[in-house]
């Protein structure tokens, strides 16, 4: 069966502290599995849609360990390149409770030499969403080529385009970011998803509603503006809501974008309206935010229907 959804990216196996203590005292550490367009197709695929995934990976174990999980959760890797030459990227966190420290190892890691060769090999055919986001661009002048090679491709195919902005400092500067979020959004995506650290980025001024709504002018269908504690904003060119965000014992809060957004790619995909598409991405990412790292806690589809109908949620 051909995946609904293409996802392209960055796989990274993550290190999080078990003491929730600096990295610099940290003792021993639990493994998991990372990477945001890669927890978007996780999220997708465990919330009832078909996903696939591109990338490359290394060699290794790590790069064995992401086919496995991408298998066991039914995300096709048709699409996904193994590199004998170089290795899978890592990661390493600590979550206090309140902040995240991190110590990224993904120089020259195979993700990042993905090229316009490898992107003008993917059979589009079927597929209704590509997701990409601003790390899957950032990592290195080849993904951000190859990216565009995606984008160019699907939509000659008719799928349409999911971005997610997903600024990182340390990857390139905010002068760069920007010029290349705003020609991806002008251009190409028809749903952005992003955060108001990245509307700050962008130099847009005011609160999350006109936010949303300016970008809307600029051409997409949807966008999606996600406030932390405070909730979210989905606007369409008709309609524009806000909703608060949902209240779990959190553990940890990294993935809960990612889950937003592939719940919100799902949600697009059954054609909900958006009052429902928010109420549904905003559980989902809360669910997530009870398991640490950001894929354990990633939901189903009845977990989400029963933590919405108030009713006990067992994973």
């Amino acid at each position: 069966m051909k995946p609904e959804v293409l996802s392209f990216g960055e796989p990274l196996a993550a290190f999080y502290s078990k003491d929730r203590r600096s990295l610099s005292k940290a003792g021993e550490f639990d493994m998991t599995w990372g990477g945001d367009t890669s927890n978007v197709a996780l999220g997708i695929s465990k919330l009832g849609h078909t996903s696939g995934y591109i990338t490359k990976v290394g060699n290794d174990a790590f790069g064995e360990g992401f086919f496995n999980l991408w298998k066991s959760n039914g995300v096709d890797t048709t699409n996904v390149i193994i590199d004998s030459d170089r290795l899978t990227g890592m990661y390493f966190a600590s979550f206090t409770g309140e902040k995240h420290e991190f110590i990224y190892r993904r120089k020259d890691a195979a993700a990042s030499t993905y090229s316009v060769d490898d992107a003008s090999k993917v059979d589009f055919e079927g597929v209704k969403i590509l997701h990409l986001s601003g790390v899957s661009q950032a990592i290195s002048r080849q993904c951000l080529e190859a990216s565009f090679t995606l984008m160019n491709r699907a939509k000659e195919s008719g799928a349409v385009i999911s971005f997610d902005l997903n600024y990182r400092s340390k990857l390139w500067s905010s002068d760069l970011a920007k010029s290349i979020y705003l020609s991806v959004i002008s251009n190409y995506a028809d749903i952005v998803s992003l955060n108001d650290d990245e509307q700050e980025v962008l130099g847009i001024k005011g609160n999350p509603e006109d936010a949303a709504n300016f970008l809307l002018e600029l051409g997409p269908k949807i966008v999606a503006l996600r406030c932390g504690v405070k909730g979210a904003v989905i606007a369409t060119r008709k309609k524009s809501v806000k909703g608060r965000a949902k209240k779990v014992e959190v553990a940890d809060t990294v993935g809960a974008g990612d889950t937003f957004t592939a719940s919100l790619l799902c949600c697009y995909l059954e054609n909900r309206d958006v009052e429902d598409s928010l109420q549904f991405a905003l559980s989902a990412a809360a669910l997530t935010c009870t398991k640490t790292g950001s894929t354990k806690g990633q939901p189903s589809k009845k977990q989400v229907l029963d933590f919405l109908g108030g009713n006990p949620v067992t994973q």
